[in-house]
């Protein structure tokens, strides 16, 4: 294995990781726009496969603050 092809590998993993954070917040803000509207748990359940509990604690409004000052945040480091 050379220094290049671990580089290669290195900057592969870093975006594969940027685009799984952008994809969960994606689905995330889609779960948060459902129970806005006001669809059941149990349909955004079906609909994403987490548990209710999970959806129940991704709508907590102290989790979505949280979560909204991380994104924020992101772009700082």
């Amino acid at each position: 294995m050379d220094e290049g092809t671990l580089r290669q590998r290195a900057k592969a993993d870093k975006r594969a990781a940027a685009q799984r954070e952008s994809v969960r917040d994606a689905l995330i803000d889609a779960i948060w726009e459902a129970a806005d509207e006001h669809m059941p748990q149990v349909r955004i359940v079906a609909a994403v496969g987490l548990t209710r509990e999970r959806i129940r604690q991704l709508c907590d409004a102290d989790y979505r603050e949280r979560a909204m000052k991380r994104r924020g945040n992101r772009g700082q480091e």
